[in-house]
């Protein structure tokens, strides 16, 4: 995926971007203060609120001209916070990631069951598979979110503040995971946070939009420390 000047917004620039690369097999931690627009600019990633100019391609493919089908096989999102659904096992809930690939009927084949069966062992909870989802911790629904997305087959997976309601062991075995998943697989993983120090140990690189500008820089993480990205980031 590249961006080459891209402004980002509603009726007026939000955000802008002169030249940013997404690549395969690296996790990007886009970093920012709470209401800066880290959600409007995953949503604009994934073609849901478009560009006010400039260009955003995929392999050399205009985001504009892929469809809505395409697109429901090249992105994946989570959300912050998943609080489960009643009466639905966690299996149920990641095989619900194969519906762009089904029939009109929904039914799963013994690939698709495969896929689902990967996905939840990838993600460490095969143990917790039948449980109702409403039973599981913060922390448990969260690697399960994950997991249907994977099973979603998406070459990029973006994942809109995930830790922001876990414990830090749990903000960790996630960031972990992802890591994980992106070099096993080569996915694209860009998640968004304001916890800079952990996102500073978990990430290839750093997508900051700077304190007090509509700016965002790409900035790479071991060749910058945390005194030095909390000035850029936040002032």
């Amino acid at each position: 995926m590249e961006l080459v000047n891209v402004h980002i917004g509603y009726k007026e620039t939000l955000l802008e971007i002169e030249h940013l690369k997404i690549e395969p097999g690296k996790v990007y931690a886009l970093i920012g203060a709470n209401g800066r627009g880290k959600s409007t600019l995953l949503r604009t990633l994934i073609g849901k609120q478009p560009a006010l100019s400039g260009l955003i391609s995929i392999n050399n493919k205009d985001l504009t001209q892929i469809s809505v089908a395409e697109k429901s096989k090249l992105f994946g999102l989570v959300q912050a916070k998943f609080a489960g659904i009643p009466y639905m096992r966690a299996s149920e809930y990641v095989a619900l990631g194969r519906t762009p690939h089904t029939n009109a009927f929904g039914r799963l084949t013994p690939k698709d069951q495969k896929i689902v069966n990967e996905s939840i062992e990838a993600l460490s909870v095969t143990h917790l598979a039948d449980r109702f989802t409403t039973e599981l911790s913060d922390g448990e629904r969260q690697l399960f979110a994950i997991a249907r997305v994977l099973a979603q087959e998406t070459q990029y997976i973006f994942l809109d503040e995930p830790t922001a309601f876990l414990d830090y062991s749990n903000k960790k075995r996630v960031l972990e995971k992802l890591i994980d998943i992106a070099r096993k697989l080569n996915k694209s993983i860009v998640y968004s946070s304001h916890d800079l120090e952990l996102a500073l140990g978990h990430s290839y690189e750093m997508i900051c939009i700077e304190h007090n500008s509509s700016v965002i820089k790409s900035l790479k993480s071991r060749e910058n420390d945390f005194k030095s990205l909390i000035e850029i980031c936040f002032g």
